[in-house]
């Protein structure tokens, strides 16, 4: 089977990366990433709506009247970064915006999150990947002879593929339905459902024949247990959890920072803080850990959403070693956060880092988890 995500990565050249990033001031790392990350999430959005006959219809005609050319020239669509104007953008952007939505907005930062590149340039690469994804299905419409029924099926035969590519956390920000349940047409399903009829039939008329030889050979009927099978509940799945308008799950850190910057009657403190302990540093060294990037990419959201926001960045240890030394490191620590937040491209009069050593600990620094609480970066926002 030709995988959809397949072609779409022929379309995804390394030169096409590279100017991607160059333009968008990313790494191409990053960049590949995010168009990873967006293709099958497009792809998912449209599976999702795979049975819904009338949705599926509307799809399929901005499909079929989609200029496939734009699959030759896709470095065109990197600029702007808005698919609110210009065709293809324009239709990309419609039929994206019936799709998801309001979504839109968390969707580009959970794959900026995914990815460890800006809001903004995941923005960008959208006005890219929807009018690449777009012109090869209307290739397939066009050269397969596909009818809305085609593409729906099409969508759902490749439903495994597209949503074990999804980026983690996609799958409840789009919603995502029991899908596939019913993709099957109606002789499809008759044909399978009479397989087993041959089978049930011989199974009785043996069973009739052996009832009959056991009361007329043995004197004595003999009684059959039949045995009712125990049927099982299928398991609820668990609630999705509850995400913001900017995809960040609500009780988080950086949902409460953001629940914080937006509210107007919420008074600048000095004293309030926002704990990131997930922002993390090889031992003794201010340098991050790999893992620090997805909670330092919501923290840049945030400040790219609001461009009038600046914040204090506040670096502490634990209380093991020495007190000049920690506080050494802390300092060091909140500045590799500056300048993370700088290379993203937030000014960097938005930004104050200070160390505060083993101050102001969150927790009694008496066992190992206490004090992985305390080695931590915070926030506080100081203007909005």
């Amino acid at each position: 089977m030709a995988y959809l995500l397949d072609s779409i990565k022929e379309y995804v050249t390394p030169e096409l990366i590279g100017q991607a990033a160059s333009l968008l001031g990313e790494n191409e790392g990053g960049i590949s990433k995010a168009i990873g990350g967006l293709a099958p999430t497009i792809l998912a959005g449209l599976l999702n709506k795979a049975g819904d006959s009338n949705a599926m219809g509307s799809i399929f005609n901005a499909l079929s009247n989609f200029d496939a050319g734009i699959l030759g020239n896709l470095g065109s669509l990197l600029g702007g970064g808005n698919l609110a104007h210009n065709d293809p953008k324009d239709a990309a952007g419609q039929l994206f915006g019936s799709i998801f939505g309001a979504k839109v907005p968390a969707i580009t930062n959970a794959v900026a999150a995914f990815s460890g590149t800006k809001s903004s340039s995941v923005s960008s690469l959208l006005g890219m990947v929807g009018p690449l994804v777009m012109g090869l299905l209307s290739k397939k419409i066009s050269g397969e002879g596909l009818n809305v029924s085609g593409l729906a099926n099409l969508l759902l035969g490749q439903k495994n593929n597209i949503l074990s590519a999804l980026p983690t956390g996609l799958g409840s920000i789009l919603g995502l339905a029991d899908i596939g349940a019913t993709s099957r047409n109606d002789n499809t399903a008759a044909s399978n459902g009479n397989r087993w009829l041959w089978p049930l039939l011989l199974l009785l008329a043996l069973g009739a024949g052996l009832m009959y030889y056991l009361r007329n050979c043995s004197g004595k009927p003999t009684e059959v247990k039949v045995e009712t099978p125990v049927t099982t509940a299928p398991a609820t799945p668990p609630p999705a959890p509850a995400v913001d308008e900017m995809g960040f799950a609500v009780g988080s850190q950086e949902s409460a920072m953001l629940a914080f910057i937006k509210d107007a009657n919420a008074a600048i403190d000095k004293n309030k803080w926002f704990d990131f302990p997930e922002i993390q540093f090889d031992v003794n060294k201010a340098t991050l850990t790999p893992d620090s990037d997805t909670k330092l990419a919501a923290v840049l959201e945030i400040l790219n959403a609001y461009p009038k926001v600046k914040v204090k960045i506040g670096g502490y240890t634990d209380s093991d070693g020495d007190d000049a030394a920690n506080m050494k490191l802390s300092s060091e620590r909140a500045k590799t956060v500056r300048d993370w937040l700088v290379a993203k491209g937030i000014a960097t009069d938005r930004l104050d880092p200070e160390g505060y050593g083993e101050q102001h600990p969150v927790a009694p620094n008496d066992t190992p988890e206490n004090k992985a609480k305390n080695r931590r970066i915070s926030f506080s926002v100081r203007a909005k």
